[in-house]
């Protein structure tokens, strides 16, 4: 189980993604109430080096030398991964070490930086999300640092699109009855047209957020968004694709050193690990009466997370 790396994991949006987790747990600026990870306990916009840059560039290294089934090599995980001032220094040196596609998963609220702005320029594909097009609900779905406003959020990825030549993708996560109506998808219609953005991509509930949150769209909801946006957009689907493993991975410690960070369907276990559902089923019980995870019932599946 690594201290920096996790997955690959079955990500909807990239394929079999290696996680690097750059952020101790929780650092973000925003604190979002559908957020799976958990409530933020430091918000914060100053940037700060967390941890001996050498030491994960070595971690990605191993864990892409073993893993027979990697899209793309993502900065995400625990916190908001552009709030690591060293950011720029990993991509660079990765995107010489390794032949994996790097993508960088983001808040965007931190765009209106130079710096960060300039960390993210090697990078070939940026996922920022945008959740709100109004201040008010803005304030009420992603609760930013004090100083954070909509118009800096959206300035910031207008100057970043103008400066940055990789594939821009931006997901809107959608909560029934809070920024869905039409006066609000009209605002991010606007927004959007003046981004140029490649994709968007929409999102809604599916996975257990760290709140009581209710309000997942239906499918037929979200299909007359995504015709209502155009071209460029597409619905984030479940992801479908499996792997058959070999013996080379501690079965357990993958799975632990994922649900850290996030929740895992029973499904994606299975993908993950190209287990049998009885097989699956038969570890995570095991792991499960030694204390290590915890599972849970949300919406129609079965879930399992780290065991507090």
């Amino acid at each position: 189980m690594g201290k920096f790396v996790f997955g690959p994991v079955p990500s909807r949006r990239l394929g079999f993604s290696l996680g690097i987790d750059i952020i101790p747990q929780k650092y973000c600026s925003f604190d979002c109430i559908y957020c799976q990870i958990g409530k933020t306990t430091n918000k914060e916009i100053k940037r700060e080096s967390f941890f001996n840059t050498e030491e994960i560039i070595q971690e990605v290294v191993e864990k892409v030398k073993i893993s027979e089934h990697i899209d793309f090599v993502s900065f995400s995980g625990s916190g908001e991964p552009t709030l690591n001032s060293d950011l720029g220094l990993m991509i660079k040196e990765l995107k010489q070490l390794i032949h994996i596609p790097i993508s960088v998963i983001t808040n965007g609220s931190l765009l209106f930086k130079e710096d960060v702005r300039k960390d993210l320029l090697m990078a070939d594909i940026v996922l920022p999300s945008l959740d709100a097009a109004s201040e008010d609900i803005f304030r009420y779905i992603n609760r930013p640092y004090s100083v954070l406003e909509l118009n800096i959020i959206k300035e910031g990825l207008k100057k970043f699109r103008d400066e940055y030549n990789g594939k821009m993708w931006l997901e809107i996560m959608f909560i029934k009855g809070v920024n869905d109506d039409i006066d609000e998808l009209s605002k991010f219609k606007e927004i959007i047209k003046s981004l140029n953005v490649d994709k968007i991509q929409l999102n809604t509930i599916t996975r257990p957020p760290s709140e009581d949150v209710k309000g997942n769209l239906e499918t037929h909801e979200l299909v007359k968004i995504k015709e209502f946006f155009g071209d460029k957009c597409e619905i984030i689907s479940a992801f479908e694709r499996k792997i058959n493993r070999g013996d080379k991975e501690d079965w357990s410690g993958m799975i632990l050193g994922i649900v850290e960070r996030r929740s895992l369907s029973l499904e994606e276990i299975v993908r993950i690990t190209g287990s049998t559902y009885y097989g699956a089923k038969n570890k995570l019980r095991i792991m499960e009466k030694e204390g290590k995870i915890k599972s849970f019932h949300f919406g129609n599946g079965v879930f399992y997370s780290k065991n507090e």
